[in-house]
Protein backbone atom coordinates (compact mmCIF):
# COMPACT_ATOMS: atom_id res chain seq x y z
CA UNK A 1 0.00 0.00 0.00
CA UNK A 2 2.91 2.17 1.06
CA UNK A 3 4.67 1.70 -2.44
CA UNK A 4 1.33 2.46 -4.40
CA UNK A 5 0.42 5.26 -2.05
CA UNK A 6 4.50 6.60 -3.40
CA UNK A 7 3.91 6.04 -7.00
CA UNK A 8 0.65 8.42 -7.32
CA UNK A 9 2.08 11.41 -5.30
CA UNK A 10 5.32 10.73 -7.97
CA UNK A 11 2.88 10.79 -10.57
CA UNK A 12 0.77 13.72 -9.41
CA UNK A 13 3.60 15.68 -8.89
CA UNK A 14 5.38 14.92 -12.70
CA UNK A 15 1.83 15.84 -14.09
CA UNK A 16 2.09 19.17 -12.12
CA UNK A 17 5.65 19.80 -13.59
CA UNK A 18 4.86 19.33 -16.84
CA UNK A 19 1.98 21.52 -16.91
CA UNK A 20 3.47 24.30 -15.81
CA UNK A 21 6.36 23.36 -18.13
CA UNK A 22 3.69 23.09 -20.95
CA UNK A 23 2.39 26.66 -19.91
CA UNK A 24 2.49 29.99 -22.14
CA UNK A 25 4.04 32.55 -21.46
CA UNK A 26 1.60 35.37 -20.30
CA UNK A 27 1.02 38.06 -23.03
CA UNK A 28 -0.38 40.74 -20.20
CA UNK A 29 2.53 40.32 -19.02
CA UNK A 30 5.58 43.18 -19.94
CA UNK A 31 7.86 40.64 -19.01
CA UNK A 32 7.12 38.27 -21.65
CA UNK A 33 7.84 40.70 -23.85
CA UNK A 34 10.99 42.30 -22.39
CA UNK A 35 12.60 38.96 -22.46
CA UNK A 36 12.15 38.36 -25.85
CA UNK A 37 13.47 41.62 -26.69
CA UNK A 38 16.51 41.42 -25.12
CA UNK A 39 17.23 38.27 -27.47
CA UNK A 40 17.89 39.18 -30.78
CA UNK A 41 16.64 35.98 -32.27
CA UNK A 42 13.28 36.78 -30.88
CA UNK A 43 13.74 40.27 -30.75
CA UNK A 44 11.14 40.94 -33.73
CA UNK A 45 7.65 38.69 -32.41
CA UNK A 46 8.81 40.86 -28.93
CA UNK A 47 8.36 44.20 -30.09
CA UNK A 48 5.05 42.97 -32.07
CA UNK A 49 4.07 41.38 -29.05
CA UNK A 50 5.23 44.56 -26.83
CA UNK A 51 3.33 47.29 -29.41
CA UNK A 52 0.42 45.16 -29.18
CA UNK A 53 0.01 45.24 -25.54
CA UNK A 54 1.03 48.86 -24.94
CA UNK A 55 -2.17 49.76 -27.29
CA UNK A 56 -4.19 47.62 -24.46
CA UNK A 57 -3.08 49.64 -21.68
CA UNK A 58 -3.13 52.84 -22.30
CA UNK A 59 -6.87 52.57 -22.92
CA UNK A 60 -7.30 50.19 -20.02
CA UNK A 61 -8.89 51.08 -16.35
CA UNK A 62 -5.44 50.04 -14.45
CA UNK A 63 -3.99 52.37 -17.02
CA UNK A 64 -1.90 54.41 -14.66
CA UNK A 65 -0.99 51.77 -12.61
CA UNK A 66 0.38 49.54 -16.26
CA UNK A 67 2.27 52.58 -17.02
CA UNK A 68 4.16 52.90 -14.06
CA UNK A 69 5.01 49.05 -14.57
CA UNK A 70 6.00 49.76 -18.55
CA UNK A 71 8.36 52.37 -17.17
CA UNK A 72 9.81 50.37 -14.31
CA UNK A 73 10.34 47.19 -16.71
CA UNK A 74 9.96 48.43 -20.30
CA UNK A 75 11.71 51.47 -20.76
CA UNK A 76 15.28 50.28 -19.15
CA UNK A 77 15.31 47.94 -22.15
CA UNK A 78 14.10 49.96 -24.78
CA UNK A 79 17.36 51.57 -23.72
CA UNK A 80 19.50 49.58 -23.70
CA UNK A 81 18.80 47.62 -26.97
CA UNK A 82 18.45 50.89 -29.09
CA UNK A 83 21.44 50.92 -30.21
CA UNK A 84 21.20 47.43 -31.73
CA UNK A 85 18.12 47.65 -33.37
CA UNK A 86 17.71 50.30 -35.81
CA UNK A 87 14.98 48.38 -37.51
CA UNK A 88 12.75 48.58 -34.68
CA UNK A 89 13.54 52.66 -33.95
CA UNK A 90 10.06 53.84 -35.25
CA UNK A 91 8.09 51.32 -33.17
CA UNK A 92 9.68 51.99 -30.33
CA UNK A 93 8.98 56.02 -31.13
CA UNK A 94 5.16 54.87 -31.63
CA UNK A 95 5.17 53.57 -28.20
CA UNK A 96 6.63 56.02 -26.18
CA UNK A 97 3.87 58.80 -27.87
CA UNK A 98 1.05 56.77 -26.77
CA UNK A 99 2.82 55.76 -23.44
CA UNK A 100 3.33 59.67 -22.81
CA UNK A 101 5.72 59.41 -20.00
CA UNK A 102 8.52 61.68 -19.32
CA UNK A 103 10.75 59.02 -18.35
CA UNK A 104 11.13 58.14 -21.97
CA UNK A 105 12.98 61.46 -22.37
CA UNK A 106 16.67 59.46 -22.84
CA UNK A 107 15.56 57.79 -25.85
CA UNK A 108 13.95 60.79 -27.69
CA UNK A 109 16.79 62.92 -26.78
CA UNK A 110 18.73 59.56 -29.23
CA UNK A 111 16.37 59.96 -31.60
CA UNK A 112 16.33 63.81 -31.92
CA UNK A 113 19.00 63.78 -34.50
CA UNK A 114 18.92 65.19 -38.46
CA UNK A 115 21.29 63.95 -40.92
CA UNK A 116 18.89 64.89 -43.80
CA UNK A 117 17.93 61.43 -44.39
CA UNK A 118 14.25 61.27 -44.45
CA UNK A 119 15.03 58.27 -41.43
CA UNK A 120 16.11 61.17 -39.00
CA UNK A 121 13.45 63.38 -39.95
CA UNK A 122 10.70 60.85 -39.25
CA UNK A 123 12.32 59.42 -35.72
CA UNK A 124 12.86 63.12 -34.92
CA UNK A 125 9.04 64.22 -35.61
CA UNK A 126 7.95 61.01 -33.64
CA UNK A 127 10.62 62.07 -30.54
CA UNK A 128 9.16 65.66 -30.86
CA UNK A 129 5.30 63.90 -30.67
CA UNK A 130 6.06 62.26 -27.78
CA UNK A 131 8.38 64.57 -25.78
CA UNK A 132 5.41 67.19 -25.93
CA UNK A 133 2.95 64.94 -25.03
CA UNK A 134 4.67 63.93 -22.20
CA UNK A 135 5.67 67.18 -21.22
CA UNK A 136 9.43 65.66 -20.65
CA UNK A 137 11.44 68.67 -19.54
CA UNK A 138 14.17 66.04 -19.91
CA UNK A 139 14.58 66.46 -23.27
CA UNK A 140 14.62 70.81 -23.29
CA UNK A 141 18.27 70.89 -23.33
CA UNK A 142 18.23 68.76 -27.21
CA UNK A 143 15.61 70.25 -28.41
CA UNK A 144 17.13 73.50 -28.30
CA UNK A 145 20.13 71.98 -29.24
CA UNK A 146 18.63 70.54 -32.07
CA UNK A 147 17.09 73.63 -33.18
CA UNK A 148 19.71 75.67 -32.64
CA UNK A 149 21.87 73.62 -35.43
CA UNK A 150 18.65 73.48 -38.07
CA UNK A 151 18.80 77.03 -38.05
CA UNK A 152 22.53 76.92 -39.09
CA UNK A 153 22.29 74.36 -41.87
CA UNK A 154 18.07 74.18 -42.44
CA UNK A 155 18.86 72.40 -45.64
CA UNK A 156 18.10 68.89 -43.00
CA UNK A 157 14.56 70.29 -42.32
CA UNK A 158 13.87 70.87 -46.49
CA UNK A 159 15.20 74.74 -46.59
CA UNK A 160 13.11 77.44 -46.95
CA UNK A 161 10.18 76.30 -49.11
CA UNK A 162 6.95 76.69 -47.64
CA UNK A 163 6.67 73.06 -47.22
CA UNK A 164 9.30 72.37 -46.00
CA UNK A 165 10.19 73.34 -41.60
CA UNK A 166 7.94 70.87 -40.26
CA UNK A 167 10.42 69.68 -37.57
CA UNK A 168 11.63 73.30 -37.13
CA UNK A 169 7.76 73.67 -36.09
CA UNK A 170 7.23 70.96 -34.45
CA UNK A 171 10.74 71.96 -32.08
CA UNK A 172 8.38 75.34 -31.25
CA UNK A 173 5.88 73.63 -30.63
CA UNK A 174 7.22 71.28 -28.26
CA UNK A 175 9.28 73.81 -26.29
CA UNK A 176 6.17 75.70 -25.86
CA UNK A 177 3.87 72.92 -24.37
CA UNK A 178 7.64 72.69 -22.03
CA UNK A 179 7.09 76.29 -21.33
CA UNK A 180 10.43 76.64 -19.99
CA UNK A 181 12.09 80.25 -19.91
CA UNK A 182 15.52 78.55 -20.97
CA UNK A 183 13.74 77.84 -24.54
CA UNK A 184 13.33 81.92 -24.74
CA UNK A 185 16.72 82.99 -26.29
CA UNK A 186 16.59 79.78 -29.35
CA UNK A 187 13.01 81.24 -29.60
CA UNK A 188 13.70 84.54 -30.19
CA UNK A 189 16.68 83.46 -32.76
CA UNK A 190 13.76 81.28 -34.71
CA UNK A 191 11.96 84.80 -35.08
CA UNK A 192 14.66 86.95 -36.15
CA UNK A 193 15.17 84.37 -39.13
CA UNK A 194 15.28 86.15 -42.74
CA UNK A 195 12.26 85.03 -44.91
CA UNK A 196 14.03 83.90 -47.44
CA UNK A 197 15.81 81.25 -45.36
CA UNK A 198 12.90 79.87 -43.71
CA UNK A 199 9.19 80.00 -44.09
CA UNK A 200 6.64 82.29 -42.56
CA UNK A 201 5.26 78.49 -41.27
CA UNK A 202 8.24 78.47 -38.49
CA UNK A 203 8.19 81.67 -37.18
CA UNK A 204 4.36 81.56 -36.48
CA UNK A 205 4.84 78.59 -34.27
CA UNK A 206 8.16 80.36 -32.24
CA UNK A 207 5.55 83.20 -32.20
CA UNK A 208 3.05 81.03 -30.16
CA UNK A 209 5.58 79.24 -28.31
CA UNK A 210 6.89 82.55 -27.10
CA UNK A 211 3.21 83.18 -25.81
CA UNK A 212 3.27 80.15 -24.20
CA UNK A 213 6.14 80.52 -22.22
CA UNK A 214 4.28 83.59 -21.04
CA UNK A 215 7.54 85.56 -19.88
CA UNK A 216 9.63 88.01 -21.21
CA UNK A 217 12.25 87.91 -19.08
CA UNK A 218 14.01 90.54 -17.74
CA UNK A 219 14.51 92.97 -20.70
CA UNK A 220 12.57 93.96 -23.64
CA UNK A 221 13.76 90.98 -26.37
CA UNK A 222 10.73 89.16 -26.45
CA UNK A 223 8.52 91.84 -26.94
CA UNK A 224 10.62 93.40 -29.27
CA UNK A 225 10.92 90.11 -31.19
CA UNK A 226 7.11 90.00 -31.36
CA UNK A 227 6.63 93.31 -32.39
CA UNK A 228 8.56 93.57 -35.24
CA UNK A 229 8.13 90.08 -37.09
CA UNK A 230 4.86 91.43 -38.53
CA UNK A 231 7.02 93.83 -40.53
CA UNK A 232 10.03 91.68 -41.21
CA UNK A 233 8.39 88.20 -42.62
CA UNK A 234 5.64 88.89 -45.53
CA UNK A 235 2.99 86.55 -44.49
CA UNK A 236 -0.75 85.04 -46.49
CA UNK A 237 -3.44 87.15 -45.36
CA UNK A 238 -5.31 84.49 -42.67
CA UNK A 239 -6.67 84.86 -39.55
CA UNK A 240 -3.28 82.60 -38.32
CA UNK A 241 -0.38 84.26 -39.92
CA UNK A 242 2.59 85.52 -38.16
CA UNK A 243 0.87 89.16 -37.24
CA UNK A 244 -1.87 87.29 -35.90
CA UNK A 245 0.30 84.45 -34.04
CA UNK A 246 2.78 87.42 -32.64
CA UNK A 247 -0.93 89.36 -31.29
CA UNK A 248 -2.09 86.45 -29.36
CA UNK A 249 1.32 85.54 -27.99
CA UNK A 250 1.54 89.21 -26.61
CA UNK A 251 -1.93 89.27 -25.09
CA UNK A 252 -0.84 85.94 -23.27
CA UNK A 253 2.41 87.99 -21.73
CA UNK A 254 0.13 90.60 -20.80
CA UNK A 255 1.01 93.86 -19.62
CA UNK A 256 5.06 93.59 -19.30
CA UNK A 257 4.14 94.36 -23.02
CA UNK A 258 2.57 96.90 -22.71
CA UNK A 259 5.33 99.74 -22.50
CA UNK A 260 7.40 98.80 -25.92
CA UNK A 261 3.54 98.46 -27.48
CA UNK A 262 3.08 102.10 -26.31
CA UNK A 263 6.27 103.38 -27.81
CA UNK A 264 5.42 101.90 -31.07
CA UNK A 265 1.76 103.16 -30.81
CA UNK A 266 3.96 106.69 -30.66
CA UNK A 267 6.57 105.90 -33.09
CA UNK A 268 9.08 105.79 -30.60
CA UNK A 269 10.31 101.82 -31.05
CA UNK A 270 13.48 102.34 -33.01
CA UNK A 271 13.41 99.07 -35.06
CA UNK A 272 9.90 99.15 -35.84
CA UNK A 273 10.85 102.66 -37.21
CA UNK A 274 13.59 101.50 -38.93
CA UNK A 275 11.51 99.13 -40.62
CA UNK A 276 9.57 101.22 -41.97
CA UNK A 277 11.58 103.76 -43.41
CA UNK A 278 13.31 100.45 -45.33
CA UNK A 279 9.60 98.72 -46.36
CA UNK A 280 9.66 97.69 -49.51
CA UNK A 281 8.31 94.99 -52.19
CA UNK A 282 5.16 93.66 -49.72
CA UNK A 283 5.51 95.49 -47.01
CA UNK A 284 5.72 98.92 -49.09
CA UNK A 285 3.13 101.40 -47.43
CA UNK A 286 4.58 100.62 -44.03
CA UNK A 287 3.99 104.17 -42.26
CA UNK A 288 3.34 105.31 -38.67
CA UNK A 289 -0.64 105.16 -39.01
CA UNK A 290 -0.43 101.77 -40.00
CA UNK A 291 2.20 100.87 -37.43
CA UNK A 292 -0.41 102.86 -35.03
CA UNK A 293 -3.55 100.55 -36.35
CA UNK A 294 -1.40 97.65 -35.29
CA UNK A 295 -0.19 98.60 -31.97
CA UNK A 296 -4.00 99.65 -31.33
CA UNK A 297 -5.24 96.60 -32.36
CA UNK A 298 -2.92 94.39 -29.83
CA UNK A 299 -3.79 96.89 -26.49
CA UNK A 300 -7.25 96.42 -27.47
CA UNK A 301 -6.77 92.74 -27.42
CA UNK A 302 -4.98 92.85 -24.24
CA UNK A 303 -7.66 94.57 -22.92
CA UNK A 304 -5.45 96.49 -19.89
CA UNK A 305 -6.72 99.92 -18.67
CA UNK A 306 -3.23 100.61 -19.03
CA UNK A 307 -3.15 102.11 -22.03
CA UNK A 308 -6.23 103.78 -22.14
CA UNK A 309 -4.37 107.24 -22.12
CA UNK A 310 -1.74 106.18 -24.78
CA UNK A 311 -5.30 105.18 -27.12
CA UNK A 312 -6.98 108.30 -26.34
CA UNK A 313 -3.72 110.30 -27.10
CA UNK A 314 -3.61 108.88 -30.32
CA UNK A 315 -7.41 109.22 -30.95
CA UNK A 316 -8.39 111.91 -34.08
CA UNK A 317 -11.24 113.77 -32.86
CA UNK A 318 -10.28 117.32 -33.51
CA UNK A 319 -13.09 117.42 -36.45
CA UNK A 320 -14.19 113.79 -36.79
CA UNK A 321 -15.71 114.86 -39.72
CA UNK A 322 -17.55 112.23 -42.25
CA UNK A 323 -14.50 109.95 -43.63
CA UNK A 324 -15.95 108.72 -47.24
CA UNK A 325 -14.33 109.78 -49.80
CA UNK A 326 -15.39 112.52 -51.89
CA UNK A 327 -16.55 111.51 -55.55
CA UNK A 328 -13.31 112.56 -57.74
CA UNK A 329 -12.88 114.77 -60.20
CA UNK A 330 -11.59 114.94 -63.75
CA UNK A 331 -8.12 115.42 -63.68
CA UNK A 332 -7.23 118.23 -65.97
CA UNK A 333 -3.17 118.23 -67.87
CA UNK A 334 -0.61 119.39 -65.20
CA UNK A 335 -2.99 119.21 -62.25
CA UNK A 336 -1.95 117.22 -59.35
CA UNK A 337 -4.63 114.65 -58.64
CA UNK A 338 -6.49 115.45 -55.07
CA UNK A 339 -5.64 112.62 -52.53
CA UNK A 340 -8.43 111.95 -50.10
CA UNK A 341 -5.98 108.61 -48.43
CA UNK A 342 -5.37 110.72 -45.50
CA UNK A 343 -8.85 111.27 -44.37
CA UNK A 344 -9.71 107.99 -44.81
CA UNK A 345 -6.15 106.55 -42.75
CA UNK A 346 -7.39 109.03 -40.17
CA UNK A 347 -10.80 107.56 -40.23
CA UNK A 348 -9.45 103.94 -40.41
CA UNK A 349 -7.54 105.01 -36.96
CA UNK A 350 -10.24 105.82 -35.51
CA UNK A 351 -12.02 102.99 -36.08
CA UNK A 352 -9.23 100.64 -34.69
CA UNK A 353 -8.89 102.97 -32.01
CA UNK A 354 -12.25 103.13 -31.25
CA UNK A 355 -12.30 99.12 -31.04
CA UNK A 356 -9.45 98.78 -28.53
CA UNK A 357 -11.25 101.23 -26.41
CA UNK A 358 -14.51 99.36 -26.35
CA UNK A 359 -12.59 96.13 -25.77
CA UNK A 360 -10.61 97.68 -22.63
CA UNK A 361 -13.83 99.21 -20.94
CA UNK A 362 -13.11 101.87 -19.63
CA UNK A 363 -15.36 104.39 -19.00
CA UNK A 364 -12.47 106.77 -19.22
CA UNK A 365 -13.39 106.96 -22.69
CA UNK A 366 -16.87 107.82 -23.43
CA UNK A 367 -16.32 111.55 -23.74
CA UNK A 368 -13.70 110.79 -26.61
CA UNK A 369 -15.94 107.97 -28.31
CA UNK A 370 -19.07 110.22 -27.42
CA UNK A 371 -17.62 113.21 -29.48
CA UNK A 372 -17.41 111.22 -32.80
CA UNK A 373 -20.43 109.11 -32.10
CA UNK A 374 -22.69 110.85 -34.91
CA UNK A 375 -20.06 113.48 -36.56
CA UNK A 376 -18.37 110.80 -38.33
CA UNK A 377 -21.06 109.34 -40.96
CA UNK A 378 -19.00 106.80 -42.36
CA UNK A 379 -20.00 103.44 -41.07
CA UNK A 380 -16.39 102.03 -40.84
CA UNK A 381 -15.96 104.20 -38.02
CA UNK A 382 -19.01 105.16 -36.56
CA UNK A 383 -20.19 101.46 -35.90
CA UNK A 384 -16.78 100.77 -34.16
CA UNK A 385 -17.54 103.91 -32.31
CA UNK A 386 -21.44 103.03 -31.03
CA UNK A 387 -20.12 99.27 -30.69
CA UNK A 388 -17.46 100.45 -28.20
CA UNK A 389 -19.46 103.08 -26.11
CA UNK A 390 -22.40 99.35 -25.74
CA UNK A 391 -19.21 98.03 -24.16
CA UNK A 392 -17.67 100.36 -22.04
CA UNK A 393 -21.25 100.68 -20.90
CA UNK A 394 -22.48 103.18 -18.04
CA UNK A 395 -24.76 106.24 -17.48
CA UNK A 396 -22.97 108.69 -20.30
CA UNK A 397 -22.64 105.73 -22.70
CA UNK A 398 -25.82 104.80 -22.62
CA UNK A 399 -27.09 108.46 -22.83
CA UNK A 400 -25.18 109.14 -26.06
CA UNK A 401 -26.41 105.87 -27.46
CA UNK A 402 -30.13 107.21 -27.32
CA UNK A 403 -29.58 110.20 -29.07
CA UNK A 404 -28.02 107.82 -32.04
CA UNK A 405 -31.00 105.89 -31.45
CA UNK A 406 -33.49 108.94 -32.60
CA UNK A 407 -30.91 110.83 -35.20
CA UNK A 408 -27.83 108.67 -36.48
CA UNK A 409 -27.42 108.25 -40.11
CA UNK A 410 -24.87 106.72 -42.25
CA UNK A 411 -23.83 109.23 -45.45
CA UNK A 412 -25.72 108.71 -48.44
CA UNK A 413 -22.45 108.22 -50.61
CA UNK A 414 -21.09 105.26 -47.62
CA UNK A 415 -23.63 102.81 -47.78
CA UNK A 416 -27.14 102.09 -50.09
CA UNK A 417 -30.61 103.37 -49.40
CA UNK A 418 -31.47 100.86 -47.05
CA UNK A 419 -28.96 101.04 -44.85
CA UNK A 420 -28.76 104.66 -44.24
CA UNK A 421 -30.82 104.49 -41.02
CA UNK A 422 -28.58 101.67 -39.41
CA UNK A 423 -26.85 103.42 -37.13
CA UNK A 424 -30.40 103.49 -35.03
CA UNK A 425 -31.12 99.96 -34.54
CA UNK A 426 -27.37 99.28 -33.92
CA UNK A 427 -27.09 102.10 -31.46
CA UNK A 428 -30.69 100.08 -29.57
CA UNK A 429 -28.63 96.78 -29.47
CA UNK A 430 -25.81 98.34 -28.03
CA UNK A 431 -27.52 100.88 -25.32
CA UNK A 432 -29.39 98.40 -24.35
CA UNK A 433 -26.66 95.42 -23.31
CA UNK A 434 -24.88 98.68 -21.65
CA UNK A 435 -28.13 99.70 -19.52
CA UNK A 436 -28.58 99.16 -16.21
CA UNK A 437 -31.90 98.75 -14.92
CA UNK A 438 -32.51 102.37 -14.68
CA UNK A 439 -31.42 102.95 -18.14
CA UNK A 440 -34.67 101.09 -19.88
CA UNK A 441 -37.12 103.65 -19.84
CA UNK A 442 -34.92 106.32 -21.82
CA UNK A 443 -33.85 103.67 -24.54
CA UNK A 444 -37.60 102.34 -24.84
CA UNK A 445 -38.63 105.74 -25.36
CA UNK A 446 -35.48 106.90 -27.64
CA UNK A 447 -37.00 103.36 -29.82
CA UNK A 448 -40.67 104.40 -29.73
CA UNK A 449 -39.41 107.33 -31.81
CA UNK A 450 -37.10 105.73 -34.09
CA UNK A 451 -39.67 103.12 -34.88
CA UNK A 452 -41.32 106.06 -36.86
CA UNK A 453 -39.68 105.05 -39.81
CA UNK A 454 -40.95 101.59 -40.61
CA UNK A 455 -37.89 99.92 -41.63
CA UNK A 456 -36.06 101.28 -38.50
CA UNK A 457 -39.70 99.65 -36.44
CA UNK A 458 -38.57 96.34 -38.48
CA UNK A 459 -35.09 96.13 -37.05
CA UNK A 460 -35.93 96.99 -33.99
CA UNK A 461 -38.35 94.35 -32.74
CA UNK A 462 -34.82 91.85 -33.22
CA UNK A 463 -34.27 93.40 -29.24
CA UNK A 464 -37.41 92.39 -27.91
CA UNK A 465 -35.44 89.28 -26.40
CA UNK A 466 -32.79 91.68 -24.74
CA UNK A 467 -35.42 94.09 -23.19
CA UNK A 468 -37.87 91.25 -21.81
CA UNK A 469 -35.02 89.72 -19.81
CA UNK A 470 -33.50 93.41 -18.58
CA UNK A 471 -36.68 94.15 -17.41
CA UNK A 472 -37.39 90.99 -15.73
CA UNK A 473 -34.19 90.23 -14.30
CA UNK A 474 -33.37 93.41 -13.20
CA UNK A 475 -30.20 93.03 -10.62
CA UNK A 476 -30.83 88.92 -10.17
CA UNK A 477 -27.53 87.29 -11.79
CA UNK A 478 -29.06 84.22 -10.72
CA UNK A 479 -32.37 85.02 -13.19
CA UNK A 480 -29.89 86.31 -16.17
CA UNK A 481 -28.08 83.16 -15.77
CA UNK A 482 -31.07 80.81 -16.35
CA UNK A 483 -31.55 82.60 -19.77
CA UNK A 484 -27.78 82.53 -20.42
CA UNK A 485 -27.63 78.89 -19.80
CA UNK A 486 -30.90 78.36 -22.25
CA UNK A 487 -29.46 77.05 -25.47
CA UNK A 488 -33.01 77.61 -26.76
CA UNK A 489 -33.32 81.33 -25.56
CA UNK A 490 -33.59 84.04 -27.93
CA UNK A 491 -29.79 84.76 -28.84
CA UNK A 492 -30.16 88.67 -27.98
CA UNK A 493 -31.65 87.51 -24.68
CA UNK A 494 -28.52 85.64 -23.83
CA UNK A 495 -26.41 88.25 -25.05
CA UNK A 496 -27.94 90.61 -22.74
CA UNK A 497 -27.60 87.94 -20.03
CA UNK A 498 -23.93 87.47 -20.53
CA UNK A 499 -23.59 91.19 -20.20
CA UNK A 500 -25.09 91.40 -17.07
CA UNK A 501 -23.85 88.18 -14.78
CA UNK A 502 -20.11 89.69 -16.11
CA UNK A 503 -21.53 92.76 -14.24
CA UNK A 504 -22.60 91.17 -11.46
CA UNK A 505 -19.74 88.25 -10.81
CA UNK A 506 -17.14 90.32 -11.95
CA UNK A 507 -13.54 88.65 -11.25
CA UNK A 508 -15.72 85.31 -10.79
CA UNK A 509 -13.54 82.44 -12.86
CA UNK A 510 -17.27 80.06 -12.61
CA UNK A 511 -18.70 82.72 -14.19
CA UNK A 512 -16.83 83.72 -16.71
CA UNK A 513 -16.61 80.19 -17.70
CA UNK A 514 -20.34 80.11 -17.68
CA UNK A 515 -20.46 82.82 -20.71
CA UNK A 516 -17.45 81.06 -22.78
CA UNK A 517 -19.54 77.99 -22.56
CA UNK A 518 -22.32 80.27 -24.26
CA UNK A 519 -20.06 80.96 -27.01
CA UNK A 520 -21.70 78.37 -29.85
CA UNK A 521 -24.90 80.92 -29.40
CA UNK A 522 -25.93 81.31 -33.02
CA UNK A 523 -25.87 85.01 -33.85
CA UNK A 524 -21.97 86.11 -35.41
CA UNK A 525 -21.95 89.59 -33.17
CA UNK A 526 -23.46 87.36 -29.78
CA UNK A 527 -20.14 85.12 -29.73
CA UNK A 528 -17.54 87.94 -30.31
CA UNK A 529 -19.35 89.09 -26.67
CA UNK A 530 -19.36 85.43 -25.70
CA UNK A 531 -15.31 85.34 -26.30
CA UNK A 532 -14.76 89.08 -25.01
CA UNK A 533 -16.57 89.29 -21.34
CA UNK A 534 -14.87 85.99 -19.73
CA UNK A 535 -11.28 88.11 -20.08
CA UNK A 536 -12.88 91.33 -19.07
CA UNK A 537 -14.54 90.64 -16.16
CA UNK A 538 -11.89 88.34 -15.08
CA UNK A 539 -8.55 90.75 -16.34
CA UNK A 540 -5.33 89.46 -14.52
CA UNK A 541 -7.06 86.37 -13.39
CA UNK A 542 -6.58 83.14 -15.41
CA UNK A 543 -9.46 80.53 -16.25
CA UNK A 544 -8.24 77.59 -17.79
CA UNK A 545 -11.98 76.45 -18.13
CA UNK A 546 -13.10 78.98 -19.89
CA UNK A 547 -10.20 78.53 -22.48
CA UNK A 548 -11.10 74.98 -22.90
CA UNK A 549 -14.86 75.27 -23.40
CA UNK A 550 -13.82 78.26 -26.44
CA UNK A 551 -11.69 76.04 -27.75
CA UNK A 552 -13.69 72.85 -27.83
CA UNK A 553 -16.39 75.19 -30.38
CA UNK A 554 -13.18 76.03 -32.08
CA UNK A 555 -11.86 72.34 -32.61
CA UNK A 556 -15.71 71.57 -33.24
CA UNK A 557 -16.35 73.70 -36.19
CA UNK A 558 -12.65 73.33 -37.81
CA UNK A 559 -12.83 73.81 -41.16
CA UNK A 560 -16.57 74.34 -41.08
CA UNK A 561 -16.76 77.73 -39.90
CA UNK A 562 -18.86 80.26 -41.83
CA UNK A 563 -16.74 83.33 -42.71
CA UNK A 564 -19.20 85.77 -40.88
CA UNK A 565 -17.67 84.11 -37.50
CA UNK A 566 -14.35 85.26 -38.19
CA UNK A 567 -14.57 88.15 -35.79
CA UNK A 568 -15.57 85.53 -33.33
CA UNK A 569 -12.73 82.96 -33.91
CA UNK A 570 -10.38 85.87 -33.88
CA UNK A 571 -11.17 87.21 -30.57
CA UNK A 572 -11.62 83.58 -29.02
CA UNK A 573 -8.14 82.47 -29.72
CA UNK A 574 -7.45 85.91 -27.88
CA UNK A 575 -9.16 84.99 -25.30
CA UNK A 576 -7.66 81.20 -24.67
CA UNK A 577 -4.12 83.03 -24.80
CA UNK A 578 -4.77 85.38 -22.08
CA UNK A 579 -6.87 82.82 -19.91
CA UNK A 580 -5.23 79.40 -20.66
CA UNK A 581 -3.04 78.93 -18.88
CA UNK A 582 -1.74 78.99 -15.34
CA UNK A 583 1.42 80.39 -13.61
CA UNK A 584 3.90 80.06 -16.33
CA UNK A 585 6.80 79.93 -13.84
CA UNK A 586 5.12 77.00 -12.19
CA UNK A 587 4.77 74.84 -15.58
CA UNK A 588 8.35 73.59 -15.96
CA UNK A 589 8.34 72.19 -12.07
CA UNK A 590 4.56 70.97 -12.03
CA UNK A 591 5.43 68.35 -15.42
CA UNK A 592 8.45 67.03 -13.43
CA UNK A 593 6.32 65.74 -11.14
Amino acid sequence: MTVVRTFLTTSLLSLVLAAGACKEPDPYAFETHVANIKDPAKRASGFTGLEELVKTVVTSEKKDERLAEFVEKVIPVLEEVWAEAPEQHEKILLMLRDVARPEAAKIWNNALSLDGSSEARKRSMLALEGIRKAKAVGSIDTVIEQLEKLLENPKNDDGAEEEGGRVRILMCETLGALRDKKAIKVLIKVLSQPRDKQPPSVHRAAATALGEIGQPGDNNEVVDALLTVTFRVPDLATSKNVGVRAKQALVAIGDPAIPRIIDMLRGKHEEVQKLAAEASGEQAGLNQLVIAQTAASILGAMGSPKAVDALLEIYPKNDCVAAAPEPKKEKKEGEEEEDGGETIAFAQLRAVVANALGLIGDPKATDALCQCSLTSKNPGDMFEILGALGRVGGTKAVDCLTVAIKTGVYSDDAVEKPFLLEPRWESARFAILAAGPDDLPKIEEAMAAAAADATVKKELDAWKGGLEVAKKCKADKECFLTTLRDSSADWFAREKAAYEVAKLAEGDPKMAAEIAKAYKVRDADARVTMAWLPAKMLRDKKCPECAAALQAVLDAEKLTTDAKYQAAVLLARDTIAKLGHEDAAAAPAAAKK
